[in-house]
C-alpha cells in the first residue's frame, strides 16, 4: 500500500510537471505571436488570418493555465485588435469628430463592437485580478481597462482621469499609444479639464513624441476653447473657438458656432446665440438637424425671442 501510494504521488508531480511544461509552452509561443502581430500592424500587413491565430493561441494558453494573468490579457488585446476590422480606429481624425460626443456614437450600433468592447475588459479585468504583483503588459492592461471603462461609462471621466492619467507611456508598446492619448483627450475634454488638456498638447508637441495623435494650431485651439468651455470659462472659451473657426463648415467650425451660441444663451444673450445659429445653418444648407432643435430649446428656455427657422417639425415632434 505504500508502494501505490509513493506512485500515486510520484504520478501526480509528473502530470503537474507536465502540465508546468504545457504551459510554459504555450506562453513562449503566445508571446512570440504577440511580437510578430504588432511588427505587422507596424509595416502595414496585419491580416484577418492573423489577427484569429492571435486570438485561438492567447484561448488556449488561458485554458492551459487558467490563473495566469498574461493569458487574459493577450485574449484582450487580441480582442482589441478586432475592433480595427469593426471600423473602429483611435486615430487624430476619430478624435476631433467625436470630442465632446458620447462615446457609443463613435462606436456606432455595431452589436458586435459592444460586445467585443465588453469583451475586451472584463478579459483585461480577470488578467488584474489574477495578478499579485504587476506583470510585464501591466500598462498595456491598464490601456484596455481605460478602453473598456470609457465604453462601459459607469465612472464619471474626472474619475477616470485620476485612475489611468498617469500610466507610463514609454511602457506602451507602440499600437497602444495612440489609443491612450485617444482616450486620454476624450476623457479630459467630458471633464472640462482645462490643464489637463493644455497637458495633453505639450505631450503631443514633445520631440520625443514620435508616435500617435498630433493637433495643428487650430486644433490647439479649438481643444484648449472647449476645454475652457466645459470649465465654464466662457470668456476664455469664446475667444479661442473664435480662432479655430474657419470658413469651411467642417466639424470643428460648426462645434465651435454651436458651442460659442451656447455660451451666449447662457450669458442671457439668447437672441445673438439664435442668430448665429441661423446665419450657419442657412449658409451651409440647412444639413444640421440639431441646429433647429437648439434654436428650439433655447425659445422655449427664453419667451420672446424670435427666428426665421421654420420650427414646426422640431413643434410636432
Amino acid at each position: 500500500m505504500v508502494l501505490a501510494l509513493g506512485l500515486s504521488a510520484l504520478g501526480f508531480t509528473y502530470r503537474k510537471e507536465i502540465y508546468f511544461l504545457f504551459a510554459k509552452d504555450q506562453s513562449v509561443r503566445a508571446e512570440k505571436t504577440k511580437e510578430k502581430t504588432i511588427e505587422l500592424w507596424k509595416s502595414g500587413n496585419l491580416k484577418e488570418k492573423e489577427i484569429e491565430d492571435f486570438q485561438s493561441i492567447a484561448v488556449t494558453y488561458s485554458e492551459k493555465d487558467p490563473t495566469d494573468p498574461v493569458a487574459f490579457h493577450l485574449i484582450a488585446r487580441s480582442l482589441f485588435w478586432n475592433l480595427n476590422r469593426l471600423g473602429i480606429q483611435f486615430d487624430h481624425d476619430s478624435l476631433i469628430l467625436h470630442l465632446g460626443s458620447p462615446f457609443r456614437e463613435f462606436i456606432g450600433n455595431s452589436v458586435l463592437a459592444e460586445s467585443t468592447l465588453d469583451s475586451i475588459f472584463w478579459n483585461a479585468r480577470t488578467a488584474e485580478s489574477y495578478s499579485s504583483s504587476p506583470f510585464s503588459d501591466w500598462e498595456n492592461n491598464l490601456v484596455l481597462l481605460f478602453l473598456g471603462e470609457t465604453h462601459r461609462g459607469v465612472k464619471r471621466p474626472q474619475v477616470l482621469i485620476q485612475e489611468y492619467g498617469n500610466i507610463d507611456r514609454s511602457k506602451l508598446s507602440l499600437e497602444l499609444q495612440s489609443v491612450y492619448i485617444w482616450l486620454l483627450t476624450f476623457n479630459t475634454m467630458l471633464a472640462g479639464d482645462a490643464t489637463g488638456l493644455d497637458k495633453l498638447i505639450t505631450i503631443t508637441k514633445d520631440p520625443n513624441y514620435k508616435l500617435g495623435i498630433q493637433f495643428t494650431p487650430r486644433e490647439e485651439n479649438f481643444l484648449r476653447g472647449l476645454g475652457k468651455y466645459y470649465k465654464k470659462d466662457y470668456v476664455g472659451a469664446l475667444s479661442l473657438l473664435r480662432q479655430a473657426k474657419t470658413t469651411n463648415p467642417d466639424t470643428i467650425t460648426e462645434t465651435s458656432i454651436i458651442s460659442e451660441a451656447t455660451i451666449f444663451h447662457l450669458q442671457n444673450l439668447s437672441q445673438k446665440g439664435i442668430d448665429l445659429l441661423e446665419e450657419y445653418y442657412i449658409s451651409t444648407g440647412k444639413k444640421n438637424p440639431e441646429i433647429p432643435i437648439l434654436v428650439s430649446k433655447f425659445m422655449k428656455e427664453k419667451p420672446g425671442l424670435k427666428t426665421k427657422l421654420d420650427l414646426s417639425l422640431d413643434k410636432k415632434e
